[in-house]
């Protein structure tokens, strides 16, 4: 369980990258940035470094965790705070592994859903921070996805099944939602991430975990928009609530040692 920590608290500080780059790349100019090599050079490039002086971390200042906590959230060289951000990221990831493991094992399919709730993770971020579910991240989860309900849940059937679900759902919605309203209430994004979590869950989950997202968004927004904290006009991302939802669909019966039968009354 250890190695599982370190190991997805390592992955954790990768994801801190990809939060950070991918959005800053994506609008700076997106004819400049639409090859996956560009956006892979934009990632990779340049080192580890403080925004505020530009100062190369060093490996010591790099690790995981411990050196965020070390220098209490700050750059060694001119006291900048980082953000709680980078935190949260390795943390998260580093829980996740070992939830996996916990779960799964050391096998084929702790890797898969590791792979999957890593980058729900970094998309939630993003789509919080920059209203952004980038296709770069979105779009490798599809084959996964239906590799992993191949092999692991109710078959590739199912998987395309859920996968066209997903989407001709979420089309519908947000175009019936624009068609009486005159303006967009889901982004192409969401409805991408519907089809590809589909897949992930299959035909059966599908009707349930697009419930249980759009229960979430009730009860997040309803609140603070009854508070005054939240204008109807502002624009939710909808993607941290596909998130959550696929979160509690992938891992809960697993955890509560149920099959799909069991879960949705079958």
């Amino acid at each position: 369980m250890l190695a599982a920590l370190a190991g997805g608290a390592i992955i954790g500080s990768f994801l801190t990258v990809l939060a950070a780059r991918i959005p800053q790349i994506l609008l700076a100019d997106e004819s400049e940035y639409s090859s996956v090599g560009a956006i892979l050079s934009g990632i990779s490039w340049p080192g580890s470094h403080c925004t505020a002086c530009h100062a190369v971390l060093n490996w010591r200042d790099n690790i995981p965790v411990l050196s965020y906590l070390h220098l209490g959230g700050k750059c060694r060289a001119c006291d900048a705070p980082y953000g709680r951000r980078y935190l949260v990221l390795e943390v998260s990831s580093a829980v996740t592994a070992a939830i996996c493991v916990w779960l799964f094992g050391w096998s084929g399919e702790a890797a898969l859903c590791f792979a999957l709730l890593a980058s729900l993770i970094v998309l939630t971020v993003i789509d919080l921070k920059e209203q952004l579910l980038p296709d770069v991240l979105i779009l490798p989860l599809l084959p996964l996805g239906l590799l992993f309900h191949a092999r692991y849940r109710d078959g590739l059937s199912s998987a395309l099944v859920g996968m066209a679900m997903g989407y001709l759902v979420m089309w519908t919605i947000g175009a019936l939602y624009r068609l009486c309203t005159g303006r967009d209430g889901l982004g192409f994004g969401d409805v991408k991430m519907a089809a590809v979590l589909g897949a992930w869950l299959g035909a059966v989950a599908v009707p349930f975990f697009l419930m249980g997202a759009f229960a979430a968004g009730v009860l997040v927004t309803l609140p603070l928009l009854l508070l005054g904290r939240l204008n109807a006009k502002i624009a939710v991302p909808f993607g941290p609530f596909l998130c959550l939802s696929a979160v509690v669909f992938v891992l809960m019966p697993a955890a509560a040692g149920w099959t799909e039968a069991t879960l949705f009354g079958l």
